[in-house]
């Protein structure tokens, strides 16, 4: 059901998990209290004909995301691969028929180099709220969507950062709290129904009546689709020395990351 061409785009996301010593969290790092921590570790192209080749860190749980052209997902990969140092490992196979051998072409991704990843906008390695939503928040929202900001609709809907979260998860019908509990019960991705592209805020942000003063620039749109998209995480970390880890990790991998406008 995706048109060919749609998906002009992969988000590279990771887990990471608590270890012995971490318990009591649970219920910060976002809603029903995740077992895991998503960080975001970079974007990579897609080709017109779908094929992608691209830079991983060994050793890193990964998942995969098909962004749209607003960035949005698809749909999400609900397993994880992983790479060995110096190891070239494909997708082809997992996804053609099972009793078929894959068709032998040559794809569009393999006639170049590998991409490098794209980083993240601040706040998605570690993957924080405070970081990646709020300061869009601050800069766009909070002047109206506050007790105290004089629009009595607007006042409904508290974005100041004590309340900005929770407000958030729950606004709107179907909220990003039911969409999430409804993904998690289904146990399976659909192909069309990512969290930002069903999400009622930004259908709201969209509209030009209700929002005609706000603008938000494409950092700004990015940040708050890849915080959805990643299932409203508040936490990036169970603890602050696992944080440190994280971004320590993130220090390692600096040579497969694409310097801003590179690939």
């Amino acid at each position: 059901g995706v048109p060919r061409g749609a998906v002009k785009a992969l988000r590279l996301v990771t887990y990471h998990f608590s270890y012995q010593g971490m318990g009591g969290l649970y219920g910060s790092i976002g809603m029903d209290g995740p077992w895991d921590i998503k960080q975001v570790l970079g974007t990579v192209p897609v080709e017109p004909d779908g094929s992608a080749h691209f830079l991983v860190p060994s050793g890193v749980m990964l998942f995969f995301q098909a962004l749209d052209a607003d960035g949005m997902a698809v749909q999400t990969m609900r397993s994880s691969s992983h790479v060995q140092p110096g190891q070239t490992l494909g997708c082809i196979g997992c996804h053609e028929e099972r009793m078929l051998a894959p068709p032998v072409r040559t794809v569009m991704a393999s006639r170049r180099a590998p991409s490098k990843l794209t980083p993240g906008s601040e706040g998605s390695w570690p993957l924080r709220f405070d970081r990646l939503v709020q300061p869009v928040l601050d800069s766009h929202c909070v002047e109206c969507h506050r007790p105290d900001g004089g629009k009595i609709e607007a006042a409904k809907l508290d974005l100041t950062p004590n309340a900005a979260y929770e407000t958030l998860v729950s606004a709107g019908k179907p909220s990003l709290r039911d969409h999430v509990k409804a993904a998690y019960a289904r146990g399976a991705s659909q192909a069309g129904h990512g969290a930002a592209r069903s999400s009622t805020v930004l259908d709201a942000l969209r509209n030009k009546e209700a929002h005609r003063d706000v603008r938000l620039d494409p950092d700004g749109w990015n940040r708050l689709v890849t915080w959805m998209d990643t299932y409203a995480q508040r936490l990036g970390s169970f603890d602050e020395r696992q944080e440190r880890q994280l971004i320590e990790l993130r220090e390692v991998m600096a040579g497969l990351l694409a310097a801003p406008g590179g690939q």
